[in-house]
């Protein structure tokens, strides 16, 4: 009973040894920009009601790459389509004075089939307009999701700009002198315009299109 007793004892602080040993040796999480870090990539994230389940996978991929993120909208709350919860944003339209202090501009995605079309919520809000406007001058990089573009057209952005978008708005963008590349399968940037469709899909490649056109654009700017 004693032998078994303290093998016991010496098998408990064996493994109690080794566990230390191997948290000691693990190798440190990689370094992330912490919110607030002047280095990081300052993502706006324009968000209305009926948000698409899309946002939660550009979001994921974003957070990955350490970007500094904070969400706006033309109200406090706003709803999902149909998956997630209600978000409540870290600022709205009518607080941001100075859209310089960003890097990108990106207008999530918004169910088409709701009354009014998708992104009624920020069509409706010309403040809204007025940021998405503010930050194509400030020659932020401005990104739209699907029926996107078509706040991009009422803003005023896409004249002489190619766009790929949902092809129910197709007037909308013609209207705003936007050319017409049809429905990609592939995001399309024209300038500092970036437009995608199916971001199932596309999400990782629209980021993977972000974060190369700020690595060039800060790379330029040395």
């Amino acid at each position: 009973m004693r032998l078994s007793l303290s093998l016991l004892v010496i098998l408990i602080v064996a493994a109690l040894a080794l566990t230390q040993a191997g948290t000691v040796r693990l190798a440190p999480a990689p370094a992330q920009a912490a919110e607030g870090d002047p280095g990081a990539v300052r993502v706006l994230i324009l968000v209305c009601n009926s948000y698409g389940a899309n946002y939660n996978l550009i979001r994921d991929v974003m957070e990955l790459y350490g970007w500094d993120l904070t969400t706006v909208g033309a109200t406090p709350t706003v709803t999902p389509c149909f998956y997630g919860g209600p978000i409540t944003v870290d600022t709205l339209v009518t607080e941001i004075t100075d859209v310089s202090q960003f890097d990108i501009l990106l207008i999530t995605t918004s169910r088409v089939l709701q009354a009014g079309g998708s992104h009624s919520q920020l069509l409706a809000s010309q403040e809204a307009l007025d940021l998405v406007a503010a930050a194509a001058a400030e020659s932020l990089l401005v990104v739209a999701q699907c029926g996107g573009p078509r706040v991009l057209a009422a803003a005023g952005v896409i004249n002489g700009v190619n766009v790929t978008g949902k092809d129910e708005y197709l007037q909308e963008y013609l209207d705003a002198g936007a050319v017409w590349a049809g429905e990609l399968d592939t995001p399309l940037l024209d300038g500092n315009i970036l437009t995608s469709l199916r971001n199932q899909i596309n999400s990782r490649r629209l980021c993977e299109v972000m974060r190369t056109y700020m690595a060039e654009k800060r790379a330029a700017a040395k």
